[in-house]
């Protein structure tokens, strides 16, 4: 049956803590005063602020405009605390704003006290605690992203040691280590303003203010104190009298059950083991926002306002310029949520997505694009801040898109499977048992026929003992390298037999081999349009080239570089028509990141494959429409790397899973330094040889895969077109979506087990807790099994 998820009025279960309660209002107004319900009398006196209703919750809550809104708490013994100290806000965030003031008893001017406020950073959309310590003034931010106008409980603590920011229950951000008191002052405590910060577009249904710190427990206590239930509801009220209750027998071990604005999935105590939030979306040069619920519908067993196993919910909002879908599935084995976000018209989109909360294994497919921080997980159709789009314009400066263009009636969507009892399956970001890679992206800068040579083979003369035992060949090692089509002052190109003979050598060892541009020399309409027409054929035929690395785009001339015009069809200079004709999908982003102290080129925390290392770019697009594959690199500044991608850091990398790409200019001729080669005697750098010596053992050893950047893309493609679901105990159903078979596809499961495949066992090995196992995956539709 279809049934509407109406709620009824509610009522509070669990009891909020409170020992060291100072200060605590709920939603509700008498005249212009909040009444203090500690006991204190710690009376708050409102300015310009209104209360309202939530239609369907029955609670109440304080609306402040951001505009010249304010409460205020009279400053005395009891309210100036100091540390140890728990400020505690429930309410939503309507209107973002750089320090936005939740709550502050903060002065700068002398400096001293606290506040909590939005973060000072574009879009302000992370919460930041901020005290002036006797050591001096420290502050920070929480690491999950709010969206607008969604309910959150926000807690921060601090005991004169450690700080920590609380989201719905869970520590949102690194703790940090202040081990300082706070500077006492006698000023009142203001909510929605604060000394030197914003006022606070927000909505506040409960305020606490304790003068300890408050433990996870404790904090976790008081978010569940605010979760609603039925006031009829006879087994909570008997579960809370004789410690007994929870779902009946026959609804199973879980349920379904819509909250306010989204999905609770309860466990059989009816608490909530995880919860699906409002749909976000911010389109390009707007605010964050919240979708609007339109329609909600469960479909299947129901016991009161839950829903057992086999359910289905289907939810409806709309968001501006789309329509957004939640499809949700419950079984006795998974929660499986599928997010879809269908554009009405031609949209910049910044961000689409969905926050789910609470569990600890997921599992993605679709976009795949996630961030995870504990067990808060944002799933996306969209983030643009991580896969951005960068040009550079005619004063040499880059210049960064952060939004996909998306067409009316084009559908992006994004599931998540959660398995409820059986362990968490992840895809390894690369295949065949490897755990990481490192890929070489050599750039053709001030390279010739010797220097090549040298760093391929160890020397230059082909006569030593030690020819062809040292390099990046003698060590049996590959990467992606850019090579100049026309020699000119800075390098030389394939138009000189002796460099296009080592570069040939190179192409039949493995190397994938790219333009980089096609001269040194970038002018003012150079390369132009012929030259491209003229050389890129040229790759393709004799290196089947499908890759394309941009050069010299800092003197800001137009030519045919593909970020400086090459990317625009109404230039002169346009080539990606002939990216398509000559099949060059791929291309590197202009963009490094920095290779110190973490290798990996990700830097988001996600699960699965990485969501910001490729990505398609929609502001690139080939005259197919399909949109351009964009890889980004690290880069450490000449030298540096001898240092960074040292035996210990590769191992680093290792046990996080970790990838690199690795930007340098390894036959640089240009320098008088000696980073990788001695330009006297045209011998091997032995401390970047033996850094590359290490590098053959890891590859050797089956730790560390070394492809090209477009062996790794197409990995990275293929992969991500498989879909996981948890379909029984330790079962999965993995459906491979591409048209061919995946070779080397590899998982990890965190426990010892001896999977199979279809009944056959797989090739596995073991790194650290976990198992990790690798299969060529024929397309269709196949059945994992663990056996413990």
């Amino acid at each position: 049956m279809l049934v509407s998820c109406a709620q009824a009025a509610p009522v509070t279960c669990v009891v909020p803590v409170t020992d060291g309660l100072v200060v605590y209002y709920n939603g509700s107004l008498s005249g212009d005063t909040l009444v203090d319900l500690s006991g204190n009398n710690n009376t708050g006196y409102a300015t310009n602020v209104t209360q309202e209703t939530n239609q369907s919750t029955g609670a109440n809550y304080i609306n402040l405009n951001g505009v010249d809104s304010k409460i205020e708490i009279s400053g005395n013994e009891q309210v100036d605390v100091s540390g140890p100290i728990s400020i505690e806000f429930f309410g939503s965030i309507n209107t973002f704003s750089r320090y936005g003031s939740l709550v502050s008893k903060y002065s700068s001017g002398p400096l001293n006290g606290w506040y909590l406020s939005c973060s000072p950073d574009d879009p302000y959309n992370n919460i930041r605690f901020s005290a002036v310590l006797e050591s001096g003034q420290r502050g920070y931010n929480s690491n999950i992203n709010l969206v607008a106008g969604q309910l959150y409980h926000i807690v921060a603590t601090y005991d004169n040691n450690v700080t920590h920011i609380y989201v719905n229950g869970m520590d949102s951000a690194e703790p940090r280590i202040w081990d300082s008191p706070i500077v006492r002052n006698t000023k009142n405590i203001t909510m929605g303003f604060g000394s030197g910060l914003t006022y606070s577009n927000c909505s506040t249904y409960t305020f606490r203010l304790y003068n300890r710190s408050l433990s996870q427990n404790e904090v976790l206590q008081n978010y569940k104190s605010l979760r609603c239930v039925s006031p009829d509801d006879i087994t909570i009220i008997k579960k809370l009298v004789y410690g007994d209750g929870g779902l009946p027998r026959y609804m199973g071990s879980y349920a379904i059950q819509q909250s306010d604005n989204g999905l609770n999935v309860l466990d059989n105590n009816l608490d909530v083991y995880s919860s699906v939030g409002t749909p976000f979306f911010q389109n390009n040069n707007e605010s964050l926002a919240s979708c609007l619920l339109v329609e909600a519908a469960i479909n299947g067993v129901q016991w009161k306002d839950c829903y057992a196993p086999g359910s289905s919910a289907v939810l409806t909002y709309t968001g501006k310029n789309r329509s957004v879908q939640d499809t949700c599935l419950l079984s006795k084995d998974s929660f499986n949520l599928n997010h879809s976000v269908t554009y009405l018209g031609q949209t910049q989109t910044r961000k689409d997505g969905v926050s789910v909360n609470g569990g600890s294994a997921y599992e993605f497919y679709g976009e795949g694009l996630n961030t995870i921080n504990g067990n808060n997980v944002m799933l996306y159709t969209d983030n643009a801040e991580v896969q951005c789009n960068v040009l550079y314009n005619e004063t040499g400066k880059e210049v960064y898109s952060y939004y996909q263009t998306r067409d009316a009636g084009v559908t992006r969507t994004s599931s998540l499977d959660f398995p409820l009892s059986s362990p968490q399956l992840t895809p390894m970001p690369v295949p065949s048992g490897y755990l990481g890679a490192l890929i070489f992206a050599e750039h053709a800068d001030y390279t010739d026929h010797d220097s090549l040579r040298t760093v391929m083979y160890g020397t230059n003369n082909t006569t030593s003992p030690v020819y062809g035992k040292k390099g990046f060949i003698g060590h049996n090692l590959t990467g992606t390298w850019s090579v100049f089509a026309v020699s000119s002052y800075g390098g030389e190109g394939l138009d000189s037999p002796a460099l296009k003979s080592v570069t040939d050598e190179m192409y039949d060892h493995g190397f994938e081999i790219t333009p980089h541009s096609f001269t040194s020399r970038v002018n003012e309409g150079l390369p132009d349009r012929s030259m491209t027409e003229t050389y890129l054929p040229w790759y393709a035929t004799n290196y089947t080239c499908r890759n394309w690395i941009d050069h010299g785009l800092a003197s800001g001339a137009r030519n045919s570089q593909l970020k400086s015009l090459g990317w625009d069809p109404a230039s002169e200079y346009y080539i990606m028509d002939l990216f398509q004709q000559y099949d060059m999908p791929y291309a590197w982003a202009f963009i490094d990141v920095t290779a110190e102290g973490d290798l990996s080129t990700s830097k988001v925390r996600s699960v699965g494959l990485p969501v910001d290392v490729v990505w398609q770019n929609t502001n690139l697009a080939l005259d197919n429409g399909t949109s351009l594959y964009q890889w980004k690199s690290c880069a450490t500044g000449k030298g540096l790397a001898l240092t960074c991608y040292g035996n210990s850091t590769i191992d680093d990398m290792l046990s996080t899973y970790g990838l690199s790409i690795w930007h340098d200019y390894w036959p640089d001729n240009s320098s008088s330094s000696d980073y990788y080669y001695n330009k006297s005697t045209h011998e091997i750098n032995e401390t970047f040889d033996g850094l590359l010596s290490n590098i053959s053992a890891q590859k050797q050893a089956g730790r560390l895969w070394n492809p090209t950047v477009s062996e790794y893309i197409d990995y990275w493609i293929a992969a991500s077109n498989v879909e996981v679901k948890c379909t029984g105990a330790n079962t999965y159903t993995v459906v491979n979506r591409n048209p061919d078979a995946v070779k080397g596809f590899s998982m990890r499961v965190e426990g010892t087990y001896s999977p199979k495949l279809d009944g056959v066992a797989l090739n596995t090995k073991t790194n650290g807790v976990d198992t990790i196992f690798w299969m060529d995956l024929s397309t269709g539709t196949h059945t994992i099994t663990l056996e413990a």
